[in-house]
């Protein structure tokens, strides 16, 4: 009857098992806070194909000048953009601006 009073001890798998589940979850917390803005990463991908083709047709003479330099002024405003949905959040910070979203 005095083992009533005792602590329960767990087994040393039980242990194991727990301290696996908490270092899972810990890891998928880390990748989650790691992982790129998707709006972000999809304005990079548009604004790379789009520089690109703007690349070629400036290339074959197939534009003027004048829409040459456009292109490229978008294009640099399209990846400023998108570096800063992608790194210009840092944390505490959810939203555009820095306000925290409710």
């Amino acid at each position: 009857m005095a083992r009533k009073n005792e602590k329960r001890r767990h087994s040393s798998t039980v242990e194991r098992k727990r301290q696996l589940e908490q270092e899972k979850l810990a890891d998928e917390r880390s990748r989650a806070k790691n992982r790129w803005n998707p709006a972000g990463r999809a304005l990079l991908w548009s604004d790379l194909v789009f520089l690109a083709a703007a690349s070629l047709l400036d290339a074959n003479h197939l534009i003027s000048d004048t829409a040459s330099a456009l292109c490229t002024l978008v294009g640099v405003i399209l990846l400023f953009a998108a570096l800063w949905l992608l790194f210009g959040n840092k944390k505490g910070q959810d939203g555009p601006g820095g306000r925290s979203r409710l």
